[in-house]
């Protein structure tokens, strides 16, 4: 009788899961705004994969992608909006709260295209986010893999977990993060690092490398060319 009952309720359960992972009503999302005039530009992902890549001489901010939901009821409210107040133009993701739901998905998997000399603000929620090729940076980013390349001018990084790597710097980095491997390569200014727990690997640095807190984890650096202060292990 257990049997019976366990297999009754795999199979109902089996769509459900399969929806779950396969998200099988999906719709292409798009928004863009002209640059000129713009003096920051805001970029705010939820769930889902989000890339925001620098292109010299963009004259608009521009994104794409698609929305994913178990139910196609909730396709609709998950969409892309550009907005713009006074100098600032705002790229965001809505999608709708699922807290305290056992099965479905819902996400926006999307693209930012941007100019490569206007300041960036990231705010991401969960998912794999990458960042190339911008002006100065200010990333916030919740869990997922991250990875920042070729940023002209300082950095700041608030990460919650998930692995992060950050390469080719023209400024100062900082970095405020939970758990996961850290691993930062040629800046040419300094970096300043407060992290929980993971490996941290630095090299190639033209200033300072100060590590004002670390919980737990090795920390390893190389071709260091201002000062090195990592708090020694208790």
């Amino acid at each position: 009788m257990r049997t019976k009952l366990f297999l009754a309720l795999s199979l109902a359960a089996a769509p459900l899961l399969a929806s779950w992972g396969d998200c099988p009503n999906s719709a292409p999302r798009s928004a863009a705004l002209p640059v000129a005039g713009a003096t920051k530009i805001t970029v705010i992902g939820r769930a889902g994969s989000l890339k925001v890549m620098g292109r010299a001489g963009a004259g608009e901010v521009r994104a794409s992608g698609t929305a994913c939901a178990s139910s196609r009821g909730d396709l609709a409210d998950i969409q892309l909006r550009a907005t713009r107040s006074g100098g600032e133009i705002r790229i965001e993701a809505e999608i709708p709260d699922i807290s305290g739901s056992w099965f479905g998905e819902r996400r926006l998997d999307f693209e930012v295209s941007l100019p490569a000399n206007v300041p960036v603000n990231v705010i991401d929620g969960s998912g794999e986010l990458t960042i190339e090729n911008t002006g100065p940076l200010d990333v916030e980013d919740g869990s997922g893999e991250l990875t920042i390349r070729r940023v002209n001018g300082n950095l700041s990084v608030t990460d919650g977990s998930g692995a992060m790597t950050i390469d080719d710097v023209t400024g100062n980095v900082r970095i405020r993060d939970g758990s996961g491997s850290i691993d930062v390569h040629r800046v040419s200014g300094s970096v300043m690092l407060n992290d929980g727990s993971g490996s941290v690997d630095v090299e190639d640095v033209g200033g300072d490398f100060i590590v004002e807190s670390k919980r737990s984890g090795q920390v390893s650096h190389e071709r260091v060319r201002g000062r090195v202060d990592v708090p020694r292990r208790r």
